[in-house]
């Protein structure tokens, strides 16, 4: 799992030095593919991981339910803003 982390952080920074060097970059578009990456990762986390997989929790000897519905709704609302601005980025390049 890390280590395909690892290669789509490397793949990422070469697909970024491209669109930069093709004057294509647009910042508001990778503002919501990020926003959008740690959304879906943070719901990965905490479902996939912590619920089905149990790899770890978010803390432990506690009363964990209320740390999860934060985890996961917080994930959920970062993925809500990604999107958005991602749509807004794409609506923003269609009119130029």
């Amino acid at each position: 799992f890390h280590a395909f982390s690892w290669f789509s952080t490397i793949a990422s920074l070469f697909w970024l030095a491209h669109l930069r060097r093709k004057k294509t970059f647009r910042i508001k578009k990778w503002i919501g593919g990020v926003l959008l990456g740690i959304g879906f990762f943070q719901l990965y986390d905490g479902i996939i991981q912590h619920k089905i997989l149990k790899i770890h929790q978010i803390k432990y000897n506690v009363y964990i339910l209320p740390y999860d519905i934060v985890w996961n709704v917080t994930a959920v609302i970062i993925l809500i803003i990604g999107i958005i601005i991602f749509l807004q980025s794409k609506k923003n390049s269609n009119s130029h």
